[in-house]
């Protein structure tokens, strides 16, 4: 999975993404909680991770949706994609 660092409920990393559906103004968070090998970066880096579900999930405190979680077998840093919004 391809994502940005954000700071979770928890105030632990998670990696998200923004989904457009027609525009900039109704973009929504796509966030997923880490676990195991988790990205000690800023917020707003790019990574890369590659893991496994597992069965863990927290609430977010912006829409109230369920995060799930990933736990952590390996990251990269990358470089920030042409089109974040791909």
């Amino acid at each position: 999975m391809t994502g940005f660092i954000a700071p979770g409920p928890d105030g632990q990393p998670m990696l998200a993404r923004i989904i457009l559906g027609c525009c900039a103004a109704d973009g929504i968070p796509v966030k997923i909680g880490l676990s195991g090998d988790v990205p000690r970066l800023p917020a707003d880096s790019w990574v890369q991770v590659v893991g496994r579900w597992v069965p863990r999930t927290a609430k977010d405190p912006v829409n109230g949706f369920d995060i799930p979680y990933l736990e952590v077998d390996t990251w990269q840093k990358i470089a920030p994609p042409k089109d974040p919004y791909e």
